[in-house]
């Protein structure tokens, strides 16, 4: 019969059962966005980018289950530093790509698509494409951490418990005589 209360070790499995989970939809999802836009062409070389790195994201979060180690504080570090300065740094410089996002506006700003426009001191932010260009540093940032984690050498394995003998508990328990009962009279 199982405790009322879920052991730590089932709440791990669960919390990994769920990451893992949201892995694979999340990989399966971006390979098919990825793969479903390429295939519908390219209009613009940020869009071709865009969804190629859609696609090798997908094929990524899909194989990082076979990584067999986990990734480091560093790798971490190093993953959430390229996506963030990627999206700050793509939305600073000013942009002329007329042919895709904010073609009214005289300047525009974002990598790979045109998220931040200005027209006679009035700025726009266009959120969908914020939203996207933040997918599209964070895959990127993603490349980064698995990068990071493949090239850092695994952890040393920790030994395995000593496995128990099939000895009775007798001799044991007769070193403690004040706990043993040793029967009943």
């Amino acid at each position: 019969m199982r405790d009322a209360e879920p052991r730590a070790e089932d709440e791990e499995t669960g919390l990994a059962s769920v990451l893992s989970m949201a892995r694979l939809l999340s990989g399966w999802g971006c390979l098919g966005v990825g793969a479903l836009n390429l295939a519908m062409g390219a209009a613009d070389f940020r869009y071709l980018l865009f969804h190629a790195v859609l696609l090798i994201a997908g094929i990524a979060l899909l194989m990082a289950g076979g990584l067999h180690k986990r990734p480091s504080r560093i790798a971490w570090l190093v993953g959430g530093v390229v996506a963030l300065l990627g999206f700050v740094i793509g939305t600073l410089p000013r942009t002329s790509a007329a042919v895709c996002c904010l073609s009214d506006y005289d300047k525009r700003h974002g990598f790979p698509f045109t998220l931040l426009a200005e027209r006679s001191g009035h700025w726009h932010l266009d959120g969908g494409r914020a939203v996207a260009d933040l997918l599209f540093w964070a895959c990127v940032g993603m490349f980064a951490l698995l990068t990071v984690t493949a090239a850092t050498p695994a952890p040393p394995p920790v030994p395995a418990p000593p496995a128990a003998t099939g000895r009775h508990a007798e001799p044991r328990a007769e070193a403690v005589d004040e706990e043993n009962v040793r029967g009943l009279p």
